[in-house]
């Protein structure tokens, strides 16, 4: 288990056709049958997948498994900023404005094909080893149509 979070678990799993680790986000099974977080969950999915960009966690595969739905992603091997900060306390200005960077240019390529994240937060943005910030979590994504929430 890497997280659980309101919607689901997710796991780090192996993408066996490409024999590579993925975070697997599964829908938790009391979701399954409301319509709403169905479609949260598979617009978070599309969503993601609309974007392609350094600073974006991609998404890879949606599927659903005898009524278990599920999305695999890049898997992050890293922390989020919310784990760097309670672990080692205030992040240096220089830093954290490299992160805030990163985290923007990511944040505006998903702006820039009409999402708007609406849930941007440290446990949201993950670091990876080589120090690279990566948006993730676009469960409340807003987009252009006239979806609600």
């Amino acid at each position: 288990v890497l997280g659980t979070g309101g919607m689901g678990t997710v796991y780090l799993a192996r993408q066996l056709s490409l024999d590579r680790p993925v975070a697997l986000k599964v829908m938790g099974r009391k979701w399954a049958t409301d319509p709403v977080f169905v479609a949260r969950f598979t617009r978070e999915a599309f969503a993601a997948a609309l974007l392609s960009h350094p600073n974006v966690v991609p998404i890879y595969d949606i599927g659903d498994a005898d009524g278990v739905r599920f999305f695999s992603m890049e898997y992050v091997p890293g922390r989020s900023l919310a784990d760097v900060v309670k672990a080692d306390g205030r992040v240096d200005p220089e830093t954290a404005v490299g992160y805030v960077v990163q985290a923007a240019r990511g944040l505006k390529h998903a702006h820039d094909r009409g999402l708007i994240h609406r849930d941007v937060k440290p446990d949201n943005l993950l670091l990876n080893d080589q120090g690279m910030v990566k948006v993730a979590d676009l469960g409340l994504v807003k987009t252009g149509s006239a979806e609600p929430g």
